[in-house]
């Protein structure tokens, strides 16, 4: 588990490319459009699993429990759980975490995780505390020792974590400071600061690489951004993308 993970982006709408040969299956197909026309997404994920697609098969499972009154919920969150070889007692032990969480406390939890299950383990443990309430910042800095996952960038973007705690990621970061310099400026413009994100994001540009870009946070604050603030952007030399 101390092996560091990719970052990832994905979610359906990419999941529906990711495999073209499970795509093409007319079974799969007819289980899909059963699930957004407002059936239980469960068969796609049983679908998903026998032919071996685990990572698609979470990631449908875990859209579908974000609506509300998700149909058979208990079953797909029993896939989840099979997915990230949850042991007994993983519900206490974080519950038992999320009254006192610490970095030290976070390793300790995650210490013999088997690496074939790192990924999928560190989303449902993230998923799990947030909805356990754990402080954003405390949260933020224990999972993402172990790698960036989107379920923490989701975070940064709901305004749960401080651009102290970004700034102080990017300060100990060896490859990602573009990444964790972008999400401060998301912070800090979510925040109503618009001139520290503006630094932000030129601090992020100066550290722009083809594995950790800025891009995503300027279209962040962009598409979010009024006309006046826009324009900020632009006389302050922020790409137009």
């Amino acid at each position: 588990m101390r092996a560091q993970l990719q970052l990832e982006t994905v979610d359906y709408k990419e999941v529906t490319l990711v495999d073209m040969a499970v795509r093409r299956d007319p079974e799969l197909l007819i289980a899909e459009k059963r699930w957004l026309n407002g059936d239980s997404a469960l068969p796609v994920v049983k679908l998903l699993l026998a032919r071996g697609a685990d990572a698609e098969a979470a990631a449908v499972a875990r859209l579908a429990l974000t609506t509300p009154d998700c149909l058979e919920a208990a079953e797909l969150k029993a896939a989840l759980a099979r997915l990230a070889a949850l042991p007994e007692g993983w519900s206490k032990a974080l519950a038992e975490f999320a009254e006192a969480p610490s970095p030290e406390r976070w390793r300790v939890l995650m210490r013999f995780v088997p690496s074939d299950y790192a990924y999928q383990r560190l989303k449902e443990t993230v998923r799990e505390l947030i909805s356990l309430g754990v402080d954003g910042d405390v949260l933020f800095k224990c999972a993402s020792e172990y790698g960036l996952i989107p379920e923490l960038i989701g975070l940064v973007e709901d305004g749960k974590v401080t651009v102290a705690t970004l700034v102080e990621c990017a300060a100990q970061s060896k490859g990602a400071k573009a990444t964790y310099l972008g999400l401060a400026a998301e912070a800090a413009f979510l925040a109503g600061d618009m001139f520290k994100a503006l630094r932000l994001l030129r601090d992020s540009l100066d550290h722009d690489h083809e594995w950790a870009l800025a891009l995503p946070h300027i279209l962040f604050i962009r598409e979010r951004a009024s006309t006046d603030r826009r324009q900020l952007l632009d006389r302050a030399g922020i790409p137009n993308v």
